[in-house]
């Protein structure tokens, strides 16, 4: 068994660590608290834009636009993923299990990924993907600003044809201990996802159905981008907090075990002292 001493600089050490895992916890919750907030307030209102964009569409059957063109006769069709990571650990499976998510669905030799966060960055970078961080924004912070520069980057890349098809990888937060990858096909746009929703009768557009329907695919694609941004924020803390806290959970017990066994080496000690001096004692005698 080690030495008083040595045991004394072990429980000084999980106790400095679990102060570091308790506010580590803390900051998570108050962030995941935040992420909510932001998420309650702004779904409703992209959640309407679907449905006046059904609305639009079905007044004007006629319209045709370039986000409804799948290219099928195009060779060597660009797909383009986004991937949403943390930029560091520490909160559990979260990043293992996005990752795989994206490996499984992307095909390294015909496309291109726009990570955010820098975990996903070097773990494509690292094997072979091809990888751009060109996302329209200089940096990166989880706001409806945000995530309209990159829906307005994106869709100018799929308008120039450099992109053909547009995907988002990120994860939800089913319930407090299940965190699930999730894809969805961003572009092109699909007529059955517009075919729910009520025909309101004499439609007025101004400029032109063309130019209104080109403003609300801005900002139906912005509020699938900040939706998706949300989630991975919500998911990522709360993945890192209940990490935090069962490393603070595990400080707690290693910590008591240690101060057992300082405990025991201390009565040890303590019994050997007093038998030197019984022996001392005696051989005086």
């Amino acid at each position: 068994m080690a030495n008083t001493r040595e045991i004394k600089l072990r429980i000084r050490g999980v106790e400095g660590t679990k102060k570091i895992t308790k506010a580590m916890k803390l900051i998570a919750a108050s962030k995941l608290k935040k992420a909510r907030e932001m998420h309650e307030r702004t779904l409703p209102f992209f959640k309407h834009i679907q449905v006046v964009m059904s609305e639009v569409m079905k007044s004007t059957p006629e319209m045709q636009l370039v986000y409804f063109d799948k290219r099928k006769n195009k060779p060597n069709r660009k797909k383009a993923y986004v991937v949403i990571s943390s930029d560091s650990g520490l909160n559990g499976g979260y990043n293992s299990n996005v990752i795989k998510e994206a490996v499984k669905i992307i095909d390294k030799e015909n496309s291109v990924v726009f990570p955010i966060g820098n975990v996903v960055k070097n773990y494509m970078v690292k094997n072979g993907y091809n990888v751009s961080t060109d996302l329209g924004i200089n940096s990166y912070s989880v706001t409806t600003i945000t995530a309209a520069d990159i829906a307005k980057h994106l869709l100018k890349m799929f308008k120039r044809g450099d992109i053909d098809e547009l995907e988002l990888i990120y994860t939800e937060m089913e319930s407090a201990m299940s965190f699930v990858p999730q894809s969805i096909k961003l572009l092109p746009l699909e007529l059955k996802d517009f075919e729910d929703g009520e025909v309101k009768q004499n439609l007025e557009f101004e400029p032109s159905p063309e130019v209104v329907f080109e403003r609300l695919t801005r900002q139906y694609l912005k509020g699938i981008l900040y939706g998706g941004m949300v989630e991975s924020f919500v998911s990522e803390h709360f993945a890192r907090m209940n990490a935090m806290d069962a490393a603070t959970s595990n400080a707690e017990k290693v910590s008591k075990k240690l101060t057992l066994d300082y405990n025991r080496a201390r009565q040890q000690a303590i019994t050997q002292e007093i038998s030197e001096i019984i022996g001392g004692a005696m051989n005086a005698n």
